[in-house]
């Protein structure tokens, strides 16, 4: 082909920020299976995978009781002592990691949750179907930023020792204005894009 590597360079960059390609430092440039595209609004990641038309799954890699530091105990506003559930889980798309979400509830106000297998059930579900959470009209607080990641997360998210994530970490609110999850997020940069409609 006579194509200049400058040209190569220019369409191999639009591809990337396009996110049909991702870059991974010292490894290369590599093909992205898929892209998934949120038009943002209040869902859990079970119910915005599926209508994006791929199957999610979780991996669970830890869930019980935590201590959790102060800013999810204010965010979550608990009371001196009050007992705290953690859950840090993979979340996947077609099999392929997409997420590692860290999730922090109450376990006064959702003592049942070290009962259920959250591989396999919508932490949104349960709240709602075994708990009664209204979660159609509550809303979110969210921070969004973009962040390099290393050490396990990065193994766990891109099977790479470095990785760029969209990191979100939200506060979420029932109808009557209280919290009751508080979430940290990594979303794999390369398989994610967020749209927002405001």
């Amino acid at each position: 082909f006579s194509t200049t590597r400058m040209t190569v360079r220019r369409a191999i960059d639009a591809l990337v920020s396009e996110g049909r390609l991702f870059r991974v430092q010292g490894k290369g440039t590599f093909v992205s299976h898929f892209e998934l595209d949120k038009t943002y609004q209040k869902q859990g990641f079970t119910s915005n995978m599926l209508s994006l038309g791929v199957h999610p799954s979780s991996a669970v890699l830890s869930a019980g009781a935590c201590e959790g530091d102060d800013e999810v105990r204010k965010s979550l506003e608990l009371g001196p002592g009050e007992p705290l559930y953690c859950l840090e889980r993979v979340r996947m798309a077609d099999a392929a990691p997409i997420a590692l979400e860290r999730v922090w509830l109450s376990l006064k106000r959702f003592p049942r949750l070290p009962e259920f297998d959250f591989s396999r059930e919508s932490l949104y579900e349960v709240l709602h179907q075994e708990f009664g959470l209204d979660l159609a009209n509550g809303y979110s607080r969210q921070r969004i930023n973009a962040v390099t990641v290393s050490g396990e997360d990065a193994q766990a998210l891109f099977h790479a020792k470095k990785g760029v994530a969209l990191r979100i970490r939200n506060v979420d609110y029932d109808k009557t204005h209280r919290p009751f999850a508080m979430a940290d997020t990594l979303y794999h940069a390369g398989k994610y894009t967020l749209d927002v409609v405001i």
